[in-house]
């Protein structure tokens, strides 16, 4: 017969003993431990400097990198492998009475740890000084000391969207020429120069790639466009004046490389242009022998949106504060389209992200 009370007394046992195993393997934050995206390591045991602080750990290879954030200030602390401390200070709202002199002394500091590694230097005149790109520096330091990442301990993971917010301006030639289906299929139009001025929302993915990023840009401009058609039999000529304000929208993927100061890119995605206001004219002129006649009448579009392919060709200008600033080539070819057979656009854009 089974007794019940030493099931239940084994149970316990068992379970008290997986609960202490449990805490000893897994100590509370400040006990000190060394994986684990949060956990914390006390001070003393990185350098005796550092006693009584309270560190999260950022990075573990061949150098380690350790962060302690005070009254709006972030504390970065570098133990290299013979042992040196390095630190760091980010103010995390800089006034104009700092002159970036912080700044100037937190890429001195990493330049020093980095001697070794020269060809990192560029890269850290550049560095936004976050977290991530902290923690990625790190990883490149690593990776160009020993070779390889197969000795890195522990590393904290990036998020997974670093949101920004930019303004752009450009100028747009466009090149179309009526479907078959159009009444003014005979019409030679020419090259179509507007501005164009928009705002950006864009995001990288630190977890795919370092480089990569998408954005979602939208803009207004006006475009004029001139059309003409004539015939010798009877001296019949049309004019067509289109005035259009377009809202124009894209979706790109975007991929930068290199770190130096100016770093070239490549993107690509979808557009759109959509009609939000159109005040278009087709002017038609008769002459005979005896007479003139002449009469204007208003010309719509039918079709209010086109769909089509970009890609851009750029160089992105990082600034040591958060501005980067841009330029690029441009070219839209728009497929879905009934009123044009041909849809065409080239481009020129400089822009700012924040």
């Amino acid at each position: 017969m089974t007794c019940f009370k030493c099931q239940c007394g084994i149970t316990i046992r068992l379970t008290l003993a997986l609960l202490v195993t449990f805490l000893l393997n897994n100590p509370a934050e400040g006990q000190g431990t060394t994986k684990g995206k949060g956990h914390m390591v006390p001070g003393e045991s990185v350098s005796p400097r550092l006693s009584g602080k309270i560190l999260q750990l950022l990075f573990d290879g061949v150098a380690d990198l350790y962060l302690q954030t005070h009254a709006e200030t972030d504390y970065y602390f570098i133990k290299d492998a013979n042992g040196r401390l390095f630190t760091i200070s980010v103010p995390g709202k800089p006034g104009k009475e700092t002159n970036n002199s912080w700044r100037q002394g937190a890429v001195s500091v990493l330049k020093a740890f980095m001697r070794d590694i020269p060809g990192l230097h560029g890269r850290i005149e550049s560095c936004a000084l976050t977290r991530h790109e902290m923690v990625s520096l790190m990883h490149d330091y690593h990776a160009s000391f020993t070779g390889s990442d197969d000795r890195i301990v522990y590393e904290l993971p990036p998020p997974a969207l670093i949101p920004h917010i930019g303004i752009f301006a450009g100028y747009n030639v466009d090149m179309l020429k009526f479907s078959g289906t159009n009444d003014l299929k005979p019409f030679k139009l020419d090259p179509a120069f507007f501005p164009a001025a928009g705002i950006s929302f864009s995001s990288l993915l630190p977890r795919l790639s370092k480089n990569l990023s998408v954005s979602l840009d939208l803009s207004a401009g006006k475009r004029y466009l001139y059309g003409f058609y004539g015939t010798g039999l009877i001296n019949y000529f049309q004019e067509l004046h289109v005035h259009n304000y377009l809202l124009l929208s894209e979706f790109e993927v975007v991929y930068k490389t290199g770190y130096r100061r100016v770093r070239p890119y490549v993107s690509g995605g979808i557009c759109a242009r959509t009609i939000i206001s159109d005040d278009s004219r087709l002017e038609s002129v008769e002459q005979g022998i005896n007479y003139i006649y002449s009469y204007l009448e208003d010309w719509r579009q039918k079709e209010k949106t086109s769909l089509g392919l970009k890609a851009s060709l750029g160089l992105a200008y990082p600034t040591p504060g958060k501005i980067t600033f841009t330029t690029s080539l441009d070219y839209s070819e728009y497929f879905i389209s009934s009123t044009f057979r041909s849809y065409r656009s080239v481009g020129l854009t400089l822009g700012a992200n924040f």
